[in-house]
């Protein structure tokens, strides 16, 4: 492991590992913030959860959870919930939030129209 996780991502070894940890700092920093100002809104989520709301990938999203649970910014509670994949992960919530707050429902909006209306009354009958 790399002597600063959890602030960075760390390896297990050299290599090729190592190489990949320290390619992906700024984006697991950019992925990290995002996290924490989504969990701070009060959700309860997994990380396959978390990483569904910024539209991520879990390989993407998993590591920069435990690195968080890690440095103490997201507590894992007791409750556990299955992921797609069957198992049971357990739900996280931010250090300072206190109150949970349910995900919105996603809107349902009319669907949108794939071509616009036509300009004139008479376009229709010259390209239609």
């Amino acid at each position: 492991m790399s002597q600063n996780y959890p602030n960075t991502p760390g390896s297990k070894g050299g290599g090729a590992s190592k190489d990949a940890a320290e390619k992906v700092v700024t984006r697991a920093a950019k992925l990290r913030i995002a996290i924490l100002e989504l969990m701070l809104k009060g959700y309860r989520l997994t990380a396959d959860e978390i990483a569904a709301q910024m539209r991520e990938s879990v390989l993407a999203i998993r590591p920069r959870v435990s690195e968080l649970v890690t440095k103490g910014d997201l507590i894992k509670l007791k409750d556990r919930r299955k992921n797609v994949s069957g198992m049971t992960a357990h739900v996280i919530r931010h250090k300072d939030s206190l109150t949970a707050v349910d995900l919105p429902q996603p809107s349902t909006a009319k669907p949108r129209r794939s071509a616009p209306q036509a300009m004139h009354s008479d376009q229709n009958a010259l390209f239609g």
